[in-house]
């Protein structure tokens, strides 16, 4: 458990050890007489098989299935003092609760729900969005011994692998448990896997020799987007190198030009169902996943020094609308990627997904 050594308390800071099996059963007996309670109030009642607590003793931290939960509101506590009455937000709720129910489950050609919502699946456009996937690998170190994965998501692609594959381990982080599972099966004893918020990270300053972010900061409230990013930023090690994938959205200045007819049609098609679900009495759907999108002056003004590179400039709803075979479409896109590797910067800035690349 070398490990433990990156780990801090995300309430307190302090160290962490493992609980000794002496431990263990104290705390186990005191979980059956109703005496431990969550963080957050409520009573835990599930006994511990392994765990990590601080030096001091005063919080808890169980490890299920070699999952390490350290988001804050799931520590054990052993007295009503030490509750502390903090959860996670309402949005980091809905995306926590979409990736659990929804997004890692799979369809039958094993492709998992999140990427058959929000991803182009198509033959025509498979090699331009591996090549995308690849580029990352540049903008990092070859080795080390900690690869930071924030936040992780099951690894839904073989592509992913590419980033740790000279590391000793994959510090995984995630606010579900089921993506956290899906990569303990892939990745076995190379992921160390860790329940956590993204904008407390519950690991010691300059410890990662890498980090990758890969289209999820613009899931976190949009106030809390920036302190993510400078998290990551501060567990980074000298001479570490780490990429977030972003997506401007509606500042992405290419994207508003060709999907302006798309959005159009979209608009008038919104309107029309408001209309037809007040008429019927039905109430409007849930928001499915929180998302929000800043631009690049914001980042400019609110991060570490840092360089844009293109990761991918044209967005899923353009290649669906743009991009066939009987279109010329592979070679539209492999004309797209050169442009893109001939000019990074101006295509990371104006088209739909940037690079955001660090180093220290």
């Amino acid at each position: 458990m070398e490990w433990i050594n990156i780990l801090k308390c995300p309430i307190t800071g302090k160290d962490l050890k493992a609980l000794s099996q002496e431990e263990i059963s104290f705390l186990n007996q005191k979980i059956a007489d109703g005496r431990v309670f969550q963080a957050d109030g409520n009573p835990f009642t599930e006994n511990i098989l392994q765990g990590l607590v601080t030096v001091d003793g005063a919080y808890i931290y169980p490890i299920i299935n070699d999952i390490i939960l350290l988001l804050r509101d799931l520590a054990v506590v052993d007295s009503k003092e030490k509750v502390i009455q903090d959860t996670i937000s309402a949005d980091k709720k809905l995306v926590q609760d979409f990736y659990n129910k929804r997004g890692w489950r799979t369809d039958e050609a094993g492709n998992y729900e999140d990427a058959v919502i929000f991803e182009d699946l198509r033959d025509v456009s498979k090699e331009y969005v591996k090549k995308c996937h690849d580029r990352v690998c540049r903008f990092l170190n070859p080795t080390g011994t900690y690869m930071l994965d924030a936040a992780s998501g099951a690894l839904q692609y073989d592509d992913y692998l590419q980033y740790s594959a000279n590391y000793k381990y994959r510090v995984c982080v995630d606010l579900s448990f089921q993506a956290l599972s899906e990569v303990k099966k892939k990745l076995g004893n190379k992921a160390l896997c860790v329940l956590c918020d993204m904008t407390k990270m519950p690991f010691k300053d300059d410890v990662m020799d890498g980090f990758v972010s890969l289209n999820t900061i613009y899931h976190i409230p949009k106030d809390e987007q920036a302190t993510a990013i400078k998290e990551l930023y501060r567990l980074l090690a000298k001479n570490g190198k780490g990429v977030v994938v972003y997506e401007w959205y509606k500042h992405s200045a290419w994207m508003n030009f060709w999907l302006l007819p798309f959005r159009g049609i979209l608009f008038i098609n919104n309107r029309i169902a408001d209309v037809l679900r007040k008429i019927s009495g039905s109430k409007k759907q849930h928001k499915m996943l929180y998302f929000y999108a800043h631009n690049y002056e914001y980042f400019k003004s609110n991060l570490p020094p840092f360089k844009v590179r293109a990761w991918r400039s044209v967005s899923v709803p353009f290649m669906k609308g743009y991009i066939h075979s009987w279109l010329f479409g592979k070679q539209v896109l492999n004309w797209l990627y050169n442009k893109e590797e001939k000019e990074p910067e101006k295509c990371g800035l104006k088209g739909e997904y940037p690079m955001l690349v660090f180093e220290k």
